[in-house]
């Protein structure tokens, strides 16, 4: 199975001229032809982010993460909402979906109404590179963090990942004597979501994915109580990298975190702070820290030797 790749049109390339195809979207309307003809006659259409012109004579394929910009638009910007209908128009108009986890798989056909046939589960993976061993020492003492010494908590400042709440539930705990601070690393975010630093919250933005890999080693928790997750990559991160998870239970995490590590109610504080308390005994943390290193861990490989499956499948 070959992989082809596009070229970009010569005139956009042209300074100054190249003004006028982007504007009347040139490239972007030739696109199917060019695809037809570049193509040679291959069947299936897989689309890189929303594209919705395509070879008249392919079978189109959309990846579906999740439908939190359909289900809860006022979590999201107007862009993100507009990318998900325009996805919702290609299912809507026949294209078949491969969706990231078995619970997002279910809700594309509840929420379309379509054949389970057309919904096909790929499922998601940590990269290779997030592998068990002790941090490093080095990232350590630059980011002045101590091993077992922080909680941890990995995702863009965004709504849906519930992160006042996570702020909360954190204060609520220092009230009750835990010193232990609490490391958010995020990369961007909207929806008036902010963090302040200081009283044990710390905030590190866009790190490299080696020193991400170092602090989910030295880790002592990730805590994940997100609302809606169509996988939740960061618990399977986590679980690469042998670090205990407490996460919420909302949408696909529930099979995500699995037996891996402890789920809680995405809303309930009194359990969050009382998990938080606990994990200030060693005793608890090695318990969660052995619940983590006997999830099942999947890789990318699998991921694509399945998806060549599907497209086997379905251009039969």
């Amino acid at each position: 199975m070959d992989c082809l790749v596009l070229r970009t049109p010569l005139y956009l390339n042209i300074p100054l001229f190249r003004r006028i195809p982007i504007r009347k979207r040139w490239e972007e309307r030739s696109r199917a032809e060019r695809l037809g003809a570049f193509s040679r006659g291959r069947s299936i259409f897989h689309h890189s982010g929303v594209q919705p012109y395509y070879p008249a004579d392919c079978i189109s394929i959309v990846t579906m993460y999740d439908l939190s910009a359909l289900e809860n638009p006022q979590w999201h910007t107007e862009d993100t909402v507009a990318f998900a209908e325009r996805e919702a128009r290609l299912i809507e108009g026949g294209s078949w979906v491969m969706a990231i986890s078995e619970w997002t798989r279910q809700r594309v056909i509840q929420y379309f109404g379509i054949a389970p046939e057309r919904v096909f589960c790929a499922g998601g993976a940590a990269d290779s590179s997030y592998s068990p061993g002790q941090p490093s020492r080095a990232v350590m003492e630059e980011l002045h963090l101590e091993p077992g010494g922080y909680l941890l908590h990995v995702g863009n400042f965004v709504p849906r990942k519930n992160i006042p709440f996570l702020l909360d539930v954190y204060g609520m705990s220092r009230e009750k004597g835990v010193e232990t601070p609490l490391v958010l690393v995020g990369a961007g975010g909207w929806g008036d979501v902010a963090v302040e630093e200081g009283a044990g919250v710390r905030v590190l933005r866009n790190l490299s994915d080696r020193t991400l890999i170092e602090l989910y080693r030295g880790a002592r928790a990730l805590l994940y109580p997100s609302m809606y997750e169509g996988l939740g990559l960061p618990v399977l991160e986590a679980f690469a990298c042998g670090a205990p998870v407490i996460s919420s239970n909302a949408a696909a995490l529930q099979d995500t975190v699995g037996e891996g590590g402890i789920q809680l109610d995405p809303g309930d504080h009194q359990a969050w702070v009382r998990e938080i308390i606990a994990l200030e005994e060693p005793a608890r943390v090695n318990e969660l820290r052995k619940m983590s290193s006997s999830a099942v861990r999947k890789e990318w490989r699998d991921v694509a030797r399945s998806i060549c499956e599907f497209y086997r499948k379905i251009s039969d």
